[in-house]
């Protein structure tokens, strides 16, 4: 009798720990990002020279300032990464670490992961429609299985051959979310405008700073600097950024799935989240 009603007290608080999750209300705050550098084609950011085209695209929670380089010489460019940066309102951060890596492949029985950022898509680097994904954290929940890794160690210069890409990928812009202290403004019904700025009192500046040369030893170096800074700050409920689409997730499904898609976005806008209790 006691172990019943241990059990039916367990069940109890579940389910309430379930009501008071679902009760959770939320939203994205989302900057708005400008560049004087930089022009927006297609769905990238993009910076050209005689000798590369660099291409962003920051849409994705915290702001990725990853980028692919194209070389369009005949010849194969080296980027020195111990002379590349992200810098963050004057704060250097090293692209080259000296650090090793370890792949990990993780096999189920119904599910395979990866949290890898996706580039290139049939229309493009990326793609043009936002697929809103489900969080890291609610995949491990369901993640179980074998994992096999690979270690590679992390190269000081990385050789972008000719007339080729690779994609430099490190860091976020990674923002604390701002608060009004206006309810209507901080938890709106549809969306709100927190704040609008320009370029010299933007609250966040940053850019990537790339040293490359076309000689293995970079002793002729070339600096680029792709600057940007943040000219707005909009929070919006989650059913005025998202929607549900009605499609088959694969060409030989059977019945169309339900999947949600950004309604907002851009190649110069990012998001963080935040919960309304």
């Amino acid at each position: 009798m006691k172990t019943f009603k241990k059990i039916t007290l367990l069940f109890v608080a579940a389910v309430a720990s379930l009501g008071f999750t679902s009760c959770k209300q939320l939203y994205y705050q989302v900057y708005d990002v400008k560049s004087e550098s930089m022009t927006q084609q297609d769905n990238s950011l993009v910076y050209e020279n005689n000798d590369v085209k660099l291409m962003y695209n920051l849409w994705g929670e915290k702001g990725a300032v990853g980028f692919i380089i194209q070389n369009k010489t005949d010849k194969d460019l080296f980027i020195d990464l111990t002379q590349t940066f992200f810098i963050l309102n004057g704060k250097a951060n090293d692209y080259y670490q000296n650090r090793e890596y370890t792949s990990t492949t993780t096999t189920t029985n119904s599910l395979s992961v990866g949290f890898t950022q996706s580039y290139w898509s049939r229309n493009g680097y990326w793609p043009t429609r936002y697929y809103v994904p489900v969080t890291e954290s609610v995949l491990a929940k369901v993640m179980k299985g074998q994992s096999n890794g690979v270690t590679t160690k992390e190269k000081a210069v990385v050789c972008v051959p000719a007339h080729a890409w690779k994609v430099i990928d490190e860091y976020k812009v990674t923002p604390d979310v701002q608060q009004t202290c206006e309810r209507k403004v901080d938890f709106p019904t549809r969306k709100a405008t927190v704040g609008s700025y320009s370029e010299s009192n933007s609250p966040l500046k940053f850019k990537n700073r790339i040293s490359y040369a076309f000689d293995k030893d970079c002793n002729n170096l070339k600096q680029i600097e792709n600057e940007f800074y943040v000219s707005g700050v909009t929070n919006y409920s989650k059913k005025e950024a998202v929607k549900k689409v009605k499609e088959k997730v694969d060409c030989y499904d059977m019945m169309a799935q339900k999947r949600e898609y950004f309604k907002i976005g851009g190649p110069d806008k990012f998001f963080v989240t935040y919960l309304k209790k």
